[in-house]
């Protein structure tokens, strides 16, 4: 089986003498590693409560507020419409919504459009970005106001003409990547393409149709794939997007809005922002500095990613058997059906690193002899100050030689496998922490109560505005 882990995380080799320590492609503040150090303080899984071995999340409101602040800078024409999809976190989304950038929202299904308009949020400041939609969620759209939404085929105009006669459309259309490449490293992460959008030459009839039912079609749409690494695809589809522009024209349509969907990352958006800013002047100089035009976009995993961490336990341990090649094998309290779901996604996954914990089922083990009591409420052993630079001790990063391990998550599945192939620091025992940061992305939103594991957990939230604020 392919490696599913992030292609830009370091590779570890057997042979290497060290272990190198913590990496993440975020720019994850020394805050996240002090409430890491705290929780693992906390847990003693000799007698600690039902679930607490389970994973914890750190929400760091900083990096969110970086990554906006960013957006606003490098792409200051482009309105932003945060898809819900991608982390529908109560606490993230009632935080953009006070945002003072105003941000809009990109929603998929009633339950999000639901969700977002009891936040206050304006029904001018929502796009029904699913382009095939269920007539009875047409329907709900047409008793809030939702106007704006997409379309790619013309049983969804009649389903508009019947339910929604007065909404907003907009096209959405589909232009191939111009340099296609074999490299699994380039293009997104997941190619949307084949499933939603009209071709260019198709654009023309489909308007038409849209014309002769009578509909308000404003604007185009397009998405470049989710988690794109190209950054030349954002060119490409500007350029064919004014090439559809001239032909709504002609049909009889003057267009108002282009959106440009999402597939930002946080680990190449400069390049990204540039490429999209020359795209922007070359093909719709004209209508931006006339004002005839608006420009909006729809990320999600760029706000989300690398404000989440990942704090999950070992749970279990099977050794392997050196003469026969078998891996050791690691089991920790979330997998594939709980919080790391991006596990199943080739190039999705952040490559974890490993903090040492209390161990008691070995028979190297040794339990801490005294704790006190620290500013948040949690134990903090005496010994340990909480430093996740602090050398030895539990809670600390595990270094040292490395061996080979397969990951796996708590459920019975086969399938649940984490990491099959991960070099990893010797030694990894029942009671230590593994840490995925990066992980904001899908991974609230995809998980599920199979084989019983339940889906709340424990989060941190930093950098709010407040102190550490614990739900």
């Amino acid at each position: 089986m392919a490696s599913r882990v992030q292609e830009n995380t370091p590779y570890h080799r057997l042979g290497t003498e060290q272990w190198p320590g913590p990496f993440s492609l975020s720019n994850v503040s020394t805050a996240t590693d002090d409430v890491i150090a705290r929780h693992i303080q906390s847990i003693d899984a000799t007698e600690c409560d039902l679930y607490s071995e389970d994973g914890v999340w750190i929400v760091d409101f900083a990096i969110i507020r970086n990554q906006l602040e960013i957006w606003e800078r490098l792409l200051p024409r482009v309105k932003m419409f945060y898809a819900v999809k991608t982390n529908p976190n109560p606490r993230l989304l009632k935080y953009l919504v006070n945002h003072p950038m105003k941000i809009g929202f990109d929603c998929a299904s009633h339950t999000e459009v639901a969700e977002i308009l009891s936040l206050s949020v304006s029904s001018d400041d929502i796009i029904y970005a699913n382009p095939c939609k269920a007539p009875s969620h047409i329907r709900y759209a047409s008793t809030k106001n939702v106007k704006k939404m997409t379309f790619d085929n013309t049983t969804e105009l009649y389903k508009i003409k019947a339910h929604f006669p007065d909404a907003e459309c907009i096209l959405r259309f589909k232009a191939h990547d111009p340099t296609p490449s074999n490299n699994p490293s380039e293009g997104a992460l997941y190619e949307l393409s084949k499933k939603y959008g009209v071709t260019i030459d198709y654009s023309r009839e489909i308007l038409l149709q849209a014309k002769k039912l009578g509909l308000n079609v404003i604007g185009l749409a397009f998405h470049v794939g989710s988690g794109q690494r190209n950054v030349r695809t954002y060119t490409h589809h500007i350029e064919e997007a004014r090439r559809i522009w001239e032909i709504a024209r002609e049909v009889g349509y003057t267009f108002t809005v282009l959106d440009i969907g999402g597939g930002f990352m946080y680990s190449n958006f400069e390049e990204a922002a540039s490429a999209v800013n020359t795209a922007l002047d070359n093909e719709f100089g004209d209508m931006i500095e006339q004002g005839g035009i608006d420009i909006v976009a729809e990320p999600g995993r760029y706000v989300s990613a690398p404000a989440f961490t990942l704090v999950t336990s070992v749970i279990a341990m099977r050794e392997g058997k050196e003469e026969t090649g078998e891996k050791r094998m690691v089991y920790i309290a979330d997998g594939l059906y709980s919080n790391i779901n991006a596990a199943f996604w080739p190039g999705e996954l952040t490559y974890p690193t490993v903090v040492k914990g209390r161990r008691a089922y070995t028979a190297k083990s040794t339990l801490p002899t005294s704790s006190a009591s620290s500013d948040s409420g949690i134990e903090v052993e005496e010994e340990d100050n909480g430093s996740m630079d602090q050398e030895g001790g539990f809670s600390t990063f595990m270094r040292g030689g490395l061996q080979e391990y397969s990951v796996w998550g708590p459920t019975c599945d086969c399938m649940d496998i984490v990491i099959e192939d991960a070099v990893l620091p010797k030694g990894i025992e029942v009671g230590d922490w593994f840490v995925f940061k990066d992980l904001g992305a899908y991974s609230f939103s995809m998980r599920t109560t199979f084989n019983g594991f339940r889906t709340s957990h424990k989060i941190y939230y930093i950098n709010e505005g407040v102190d550490i604020d614990v739900i």
